[in-house]
């Protein structure tokens, strides 16, 4: 008798987590640096993260990975819950949006765009002239 097994993969959210994890870790490294004064994990990554570009602009660097990873990794995972159907009569439009209740993307979605509003708000208040 051979067992099958029961947990499928969910490839397209792992890849959506894993584009994602290197925005976490800069975000909590930052913190731990500039907010809590703890100064190890920024030190020790520095000359890593300065060799992949990190002070050069936005291009074909790191930065693109900060930036656009949480985005493709919340486009990954939404597409593995959410599901849009839709009718044309001739007096109606009709849409159906699904959501189905699959807990592992639905949190790699909610963690990719806390992400996104973490670097939002970042945003706004290196550049707030208040």
């Amino acid at each position: 008798m051979i067992m099958k097994p029961t947990i499928k993969p969910n490839w397209p959210t792992i890849a959506g987590l894993l584009l994602s994890l290197p925005t976490a870790y800069i975000i909590c490294i930052s913190l731990l640096k500039y907010v809590l004064g703890i100064n190890g994990p920024f030190d020790s990554s520095q000359p890593f993260l300065e060799g992949f570009g990190i002070k050069e602009a936005p291009g074909w660097n790191i930065n693109l990975l900060i930036l656009l990873g949480p985005v493709a990794g919340f486009l990954l995972a939404t597409f593995q819950v959410v599901s849009i159907k839709g009718k044309f009569t001739k007096d109606d439009f009709h849409f159906e949006l699904i959501v189905m209740k699959r807990w592992f993307p639905i949190l790699v979605a909610a963690f990719s765009i806390s992400l996104l509003a973490i670097l939002f708000f970042y945003l706004l208040g290196e550049n707030c002239n208040c």
